[in-house]
């Protein structure tokens, strides 16, 4: 019989963004409104299992209205069970942490921690399913939590085997020190269980749900800073024991974060410029943009108004002009220095030469003579 499940992981609730305080309490409720969204979904899909593969928590000391937040939200999944994996940033240090057991106390007997290396059977939950968890016990570990699982030798007793783990993966994570307990995709499939689900790695695996892929990684499913490129993901997937599963790739979050680099020329036109950014997603949009180029002093005075403007529209707006440069003008060189002089004989003959680099360089060496 197939199983419908919806996959995610990294939701990392309780971030803080104190790097971006003119968005930080947005970004931060936006991680709780997507976990809401995530079993709006699975239950509108009839998805019978709703797996989280590390770090629902940033981290295992939060307010307590923030675990109970999570618990009471994931009670709200009407299949047969959600279970949690315990990551690296909510690793599972023994009951006296208050973090689990605040979880596990208020989210009921339908939401399961996985925080033993253990065989889960959840055949009394209505599911011919066995679950294999890899659960975080520290921060980093140069080893992966597998070890325990034994190699499958083709049992024939109709039951789906499904791995969950948090942890880099070689060849697709960053982790070059190897700390965050490293494993190979060999090593995953030598196990021979029919479905992976892994955590921690924060952009999705593999592209748009290849067909007869056995590993699944959710990535984040709402975008976290200027180092995600996607818009927030999460799997949709209908999986048996006996072929390969179907999967379909999920767009989940809500904000997006944008770099973008604009290089202007002397007559450019502000409004026109950064009209791209001015869409109905501007309010849900963080950018960092660098300008380059020339600019005239009268354009450069109203890109100014023009960004001011935009930083309203967008969630967060952050503009790096170092690399921007005043176009200088003959008018401007004749209007400041005298006809005969050095300076004026020296800035015209580059701007006759089409030499605009050396021309700034030249101009703002000699502001800094007169001073």
């Amino acid at each position: 019989m197939d199983l419908r499940l919806l996959a995610t992981a990294d939701l990392h609730l309780g971030m803080r963004f104190a790097g971006y305080p003119q968005a930080q309490e947005r970004l931060a409720e936006a991680r709780f409104a997507v976990l809401e969204r995530l079993v709006e979904r699975a239950n509108a899909e009839g998805c019978r299992l709703f797996l989280i593969a590390g770090d629902l928590f940033e981290r295992p000391n939060l307010p307590q209205r923030e675990v109970l937040r999570a618990a009471n939200t994931l009670a709200e999944f009407q299949g047969e069970l959600a279970a949690v994996l315990p990551g690296n940033h909510d690793y599972y240090a023994g009951e006296a942490g208050s973090l689990w057991k605040s979880f596990r106390e208020r989210a009921g007997d339908r939401v399961l921690l996985l925080d033993r290396p253990k065989v889960y059977d959840l055949r009394h939950y209505g599911l011919e399913v066995l679950l294999y968890p890899g659960p975080c016990t520290a921060r980093h570990s140069r080893q992966h939590a597998l070890s325990w699982i034994e190699t499958r030798k083709d049992p024939r007793d109709g039951l789906l085997r499904i791995g969950l783990a948090h942890g880099s993966i070689e060849g697709f994570s960053a982790d070059l020190e190897g700390e965050y307990c490293p494993m190979r995709i060999a090593e995953l499939e030598a196990l021979g269980l029919d479905l992976w689900i892994v955590g921690h790695t924060h952009r999705p695996f593999p592209e748009r749900g290849a067909t007869g892929a056995r590993l699944f990684i959710p990535g984040l499913p709402e975008p976290d800073g200027f180092d995600c490129r996607h818009r927030g993901h999460a799997w949709l997937i209908t999986a048996s024991g006996d072929r390969p599963p179907q999967a379909e790739q999920l767009q989940t979050g809500t904000y997006c974060f944008l770099k973008e680099e604009l290089e202007l020329e002397p007559e450019s036109d502000p409004a026109r410029l950064l009209e791209p950014f001015r869409t109905p997603e501007a309010p849900h949009t963080l950018l960092r943009l660098t300008l380059k180029g020339f600019l005239a002093s009268e354009a450069r005075a109203a890109l100014r108004s023009e960004l001011e403007e935009l930083r309203g529209e967008l969630c967060l707006l952050e503009v790096d002009e170092s690399a921007l440069s005043e176009w200088i003008t003959l008018e401007r060189v004749q209007a400041e220095f005298s006809r005969g002089s050095f300076p004026y004989a020296l800035l015209s003959r580059l701007i006759a030469e089409g030499e605009p680099y050396a021309l700034q360089l030249a101009y703002a060496l000699l502001q800094e003579a007169r001073r």
